[in-house]
Parts: structure tokens; sequence; C-alpha cells
């Protein structure tokens, strides 16, 4: 079985509104357009570590939090934070196998997802971190007892426990003021000096400076940020000639053309993608909704044609579509979290079997030549990988390699309008189920439909190892056979070397990954590895070819 511990966010929501009014307590306030504890939401749920996000709330919002991220993981506040802290603690113990807690506050809307992934990482070294900056110099009492100036900090949120060692050690009289007056005193801690980003809504007059910071170091860099990728992205698939004024079009589209179609109050380009621009918006005719734009009629065709004939369970809503300026409409999935793979996950399962039972049939494109085949995608990679001279002469023996290995395994198989990029990213929680965004629509074998999974799970381990390889082999073989299976992945393998080779720009690193992940499950020695008469060990069908 491969399941990992939960890592969990929990945000504290359960503040009054004496300060704003008593029906508006500061984390339901506007900002930028959207309510303070969106903006903290959006940044708990783009985490790419973060499993689960449980919010803690005053009684009376139960309800609108629960329909408002489409959760069931509400929590109703104590009348202290101690008490309302205990309260998450206990619902988190009673409904996941947690291994890392986060703990940060709905009124804190510039902690950021880099932020929280950073600490859920620290918790792979220590027992806990908090978030600190130091006084000025003087003595201090702290925690009963006086201590040198340079051991005294102020503490913020976010902090983030490993969640075992808290609960343990948890004072449920809920005696004691901070969450880290919990921890047993010889547990290690990181103290985080350079995160100045902390601060609280505390006061109205908070709203605008909090907006001017939002602006500034959240929403601009990550903008920045994302129009960096796409650039390098698309410069290097070579698709798209005058990538620069396609992106400052986007943006032009975006406000003189989307927003008063869709009557938006709020948008942001989301820093989460590589060949497309995406923004994330609200409207006031659809609610929350996602518009992205495809570099191309190209791009833009064979998604919009797979979200066409997808079945609708499988994908999110497509609500509209542009062909002029090649953007489509999509309703944002709520809560929206990203699903890892584990063999426990049901929702996972049932969402697997649900698409081996309404594959497309090739035959429902009508012959549209404009979707690429899986050989075609393979053949292109090998042409745009060519100009580079990393690993050359080892990425050519396993081409020809791979051609074979395709022919052999895959020359008369029935063909599929497959999604294609179904991974951790793409297959996000929608309530209670599962649902996909973002295909990448190609027409193969239904064996590639599940090869993708195993490259993005594989590299996120610390380690190499292959026993996570395994566990998915045997997993996704419920649904194809398992040597074809490895026929598929040793092929992907090879591909995508060649996408990391001239995409990436990190110096080979991943290209450099897929090299030994080659090597380590597909041969026994490197004198196989040029010599092309050798095929990968798993495949017999070639073995005495």
């Amino acid at each position: 079985m491969y399941n990992e511990g939960k890592n969990i966010i929990m945000v504290m929501s359960g503040g009054s509104g004496t300060r704003f009014g008593a029906d508006c307590p500061k984390q339901y306030c506007q900002m930028r357009g959207k309510l303070v504890i969106d903006h903290v939401m959006d940044a708990c749920k783009k985490s790419a570590l973060v499993d689960d996000i449980v919010i803690v709330v005053n009684k009376q919002y139960i309800e609108f939090i629960a329909d408002r991220y489409n959760t069931k993981n509400v929590v109703v506040g104590g009348n202290t934070r101690p008490e309302s802290v205990a309260n998450g603690i206990k619902f988190i113990k009673n409904n996941f196998r947690c291994d890392k807690l986060i703990v940060t506050n709905a009124v804190c809307p510039l902690a950021t997802s880099e932020q929280y992934d950073r600490y859920f990482k620290a918790l792979d070294k220590y027992d806990y971190v908090l978030t600190t900056w130091k006084l000025a110099p003087a003595l201090h009492r702290f925690d009963g007892e006086f201590v040198d100036r340079d051991e005294f900090f102020n503490v913020m949120e976010p902090d983030a426990y490993r969640f075992e060692l808290l609960y343990n050690n948890f004072d449920f009289s809920c005696s004691k003021k901070y969450i880290f007056h919990n921890m047993p005193k010889n547990s290690s801690c990181w103290l985080c000096f350079d995160y100045p980003y902390t601060m609280k809504l505390t006061y109205p007059h908070d709203l605008k400076l909090l907006e001017v910071l939002y602006d500034e170091f959240v929403l601009t860099p990550e903008k920045d940020k994302t129009i960096q990728v796409v650039n390098n992205y698309l410069s290097a698939e070579g698709k798209n000639k005058d990538i620069s004024n396609w992106i400052l079009n986007v943006q032009r589209i975006m406000q003189e053309i989307v927003s008063p179609k869709y009557e938006l109050t709020y948008y942001v380009m989301n820093s989460q993608t590589e060949a497309n621009i995406v923004y994330e918006a609200e409207s006031k005719k659809y609610g929350s909704i996602i518009v992205k734009f495809s570099p191309s009629y190209f791009f833009f065709h064979k998604e919009y044609t797979y979200y066409s004939l997808a079945d609708s369970k499988i994908m999110a809503d497509l609500i509209d579509f542009d062909s002029d300026y090649n953007f489509l409409v999509i309703k944002s999935l709520k809560p929206g979290i990203r699903v890892k793979f584990d063999t426990e996950n049901i929702k996972l399962r049932k969402f697997y079997d649900y698409i081996d039972e309404h594959m497309i049939p090739a035959s429902a494109l009508r012959g549209d030549k404009t979707i690429p085949t899986i050989m075609q995608e393979f053949e292109e990679y090998v042409i745009a990988a060519d100009k580079f001279t990393f690993e050359y002469d080892f990425r050519k023996a396993m081409e020809k390699k791979a051609r074979k290995v395709y022919n052999t395994y895959f020359g008369d198989s029935p063909q599929f309008f497959l999604h294609r990029d179904l991974h951790r990213r793409n297959i996000l929680v929608d309530g209670d189920t599962i649902r996909a965004i973002d295909p990448r629509g190609a027409i193969g074998p239904k064996e590639f439909e599940y090869v993708i999974q195993f490259v993005i799970e594989i590299r996120e381990k610390q380690e190499y190892t292959l026993e996570l390889f395994d566990v998915m082999l045997n997993y996704f073989c419920k649904y194809v056979d398992k040597e074809k299976l490895l026929a598929a992945l040793f092929f992907f393998f090879v591909y995508k070397m060649n996408d990391y080779v001239f995409q990436k720009k990190d110096n080979y690193a991943l290209a450099s990954w897929l090299k030994k992940s080659i090597e380590t499950i597909f041969f026994d020695n490197g004198d196989e590895l040029i010599n092309t008469d050798v095929m990968p060990k798993q495949l017999r069908w070639l073995q005495n070819d």
C-alpha cells in the first residue's frame, strides 16, 4: 500500500468583528474585490504540498464557509483562541492521518503558497516552525522565565508542527497561550526570521495598507514570474514567434473584452502555469471562474475538443469559449486542492475507474487531423531536442529503442482521445468528488492515459526509489496489461527526457533524473544502454527478437 500522512493547513477564522461592526468580522471584509479570507484560502489551496484545509470558525458562519469553499472540513471554534485550536486539532485527529500541520490565520492574506510549502518541507528536519522577528534589545520575560534578548522573539503566523508530537503533548485544558508552548522542551525548532510579510488585518485602516502590500509582495511578483515562465517555455518550444506581443495582447483582451463581457469584479494571473496564461476571476454572472488563454489555435482547439467530448463527470464545467482569442471559461473547482497519488484514496480510485469506463474513442474526433498522435508528439520532441548535446548518444539509442517498443506493442492497438496529463496538478478535489482540468489532448492507446503520473509522483520523492514505481504499476494494472503498461512507460520516459532537455531551464536536472530512471528501471548494466539491440528487460516480447 502507498499512503503518506496528510499535510493539513488549519485556517483560524473565529475572530470577532467588534472593530469592523458586529455583523462584519474582519476576515469577511472586501480586499481587492474578494473577501480577505478568500485570499488566504487561495494561497492555501495553491500549496504544492497541502492535502487538506481545515477551517475553524464561529458557529454562525459554519454553513457560509462550508458552502463558499465546498468543504465539510469546518470546525466550530471555542470561546478562546486556545480552545479553538484544541477543537481544530481534535477534528484533525479524528478525521485524518495527519503528519504535518500548518496553522495560519484568516486575516493574514500576505502569506503565500511558497511559504506554506517551505514550512512543510522544514518539518522534514524540525519538530516545529515559528515565524518570528527579534524584539528591541532588552531583557524580557518569556514563558515565565527571564531570557537574554537574543533568545526572545515575537511569534506570528503561520506556524507549523509535526502533528503527532503536538497532539500527544497538547494541553486540552487550554491553559497555554501559544500553540508552541505545548511542544516538549527538547523538540527542535526552526525560527524563520526572513519572512516579513506577516501583517494581520486588525483595524479598519489596515485594509488600505494590506492592499498596497498585497499588490507589491504577492500579486506583482507572481505576475512577473508567470510571464517569465510562459515566455521561457514557449520560446523553448518554438510554437509562438512573437510571444511577448501575445502576452501583452492577452492582458489587453482580459481588461477590454473579457472583464466587461463576464462582469468581472476581480481577476488575477495564476502563477501555476507554463504554456498558457490563466486568470482566476470572480464573475457576477458565473461566480468563481478560470479564464485560460492558449498561445495558438492549435492548443486551444485540442483542449476545447476534449472538454466537449469528455464525460461531464470527469472534467470541470466548461462555461464558455472564444475561438477568436483562443480562451476557455471554466467553472472553478472548490476547494480545488491537488490530489496526490494514494492507494487508499477511495475518491481517486473511483475517478480512475470512471476514466477507464468512459474512454473517448478516436472515431469521436471524426477525422480531425489537428489532434496529434502520441507518436507525432514523440517525433516533434526528438526534433526539438536535437540541437542540444546533453547525453546525445544515449538519447539517440533510447529513441531508436522507443520506436521499436511502440511499433511492437501498440502498432495495432485501439486508439483513444486521451486527456494525457492526468497528474496531481490537474486532478483536483471538487467537494466530495475529484475532477480534472487542463487536458493535453492526444490520440493513442489507453495505456498512455496512466504514464504521466509515474513521472510526476516519483520525481517528488526526496530519494530515488523503485518502491513507488512498483506500487503505481500494480495500481494501474487494474486497467491495462502490465507488460504493455511497462512498454508505454519506457516510451514515455524517453519522450519526457527530450521534453526536459529543451524546455526546462534547470541545467538538465530533470533530464538527468529521467536518464537515471530509464537506466535503473529498464536496464541492468551500462553496457546495455547504447547497444541498440538490447531492449528493456521487462519487455518479454522483444527479448529474443
